[in-house]
């Protein structure tokens, strides 16, 4: 064999037999080193069921046996499921008291269920307080007032002030609202939100252009609470 081709031949074999141990040994590497980042796995939990009162019969057995043991015995007995009666269960439960609420029918499923859902100012009582000249009547006003205050500063994610307009369709209703309006305005001092005001016809009916518009005189516009 000439020099030359035994040269060529040598060097040949030499890079394939390199070439083959590369890759022989790059693809054992390949196939026995793990993952950098090892996949992890959770446990599959099914979540807890959601809570649920007591049957009712063993409710009742609950406040039965509280007359007879100091260790079960409730602190309060609130009657009535309304907006009034299960706020104060929880404004009662919040301060650490064993609190029981009787329903007859279900929440909220008397008075509550046909609520305005307003904040109630006390303009009712305001109006007793003028034509009947009842001072008890101006404190429930006061009183009104105060703790619808109180509600805003407290529960500003539960009510908002929402403006409203009441339409007036004859003469003599004009100065008789606003001054009812006005007067509110006035008792509610530092715990009014916005002063009341008077809107003409235009005005009234381009703030609402669905209003009916036959013998509209004007609107009241003033300041409600929504809950």
């Amino acid at each position: 064999m000439p020099p030359a081709l035994r040269t060529f031949t040598r060097r040949t074999l030499t890079i394939l037999t390199l070439s083959t141990a590369t890759a022989a040994g790059a693809g054992y590497f390949y196939l026995n080193s793990g993952p950098a980042y090892p996949p992890t796995t959770h446990e599959s939990r099914r979540p807890p069921p959601p809570w649920s009162p007591p049957p009712r019969a063993a409710m009742i057995d609950a406040l039965k046996r509280s007359a007879n043991s100091e260790d079960t015995q409730f602190d309060i007995l609130v009657v009535g499921g309304g907006a009034t009666g299960a706020g104060v269960a929880v404004d009662a439960a919040s301060r650490g008291l064993r609190v029981a609420l009787v329903e007859r029918e279900d929440f909220a499923s008397g008075t509550s269920s046909k609520s305005t859902k307003l904040v109630h100012g006390g303009v009712r009582y305001l109006q007793k307080a003028v034509f009947e000249l009842d001072y008890e009547q101006y404190k429930l006003v006061r009183e009104a007032l105060r703790e619808r205050r109180v509600f805003l500063q407290t529960a500003p994610y539960l009510s908002h002030m929402l403006p409203i307009m009441l339409p007036i369709y004859k003469y003599w209703q004009v100065p008789y609202y606003w001054s009812g309006c006005k007067l509110y305005d006035l008792l509610a001092g530092k715990e009014n939100m916005e002063s009341s005001y008077l809107m003409s016809k235009g005005k009234a009916l381009e703030q609402f252009p669905m209003l009916k518009s036959d013998g509209l005189v004007g609107a009241v516009a003033s300041t409600t609470t929504p809950v």
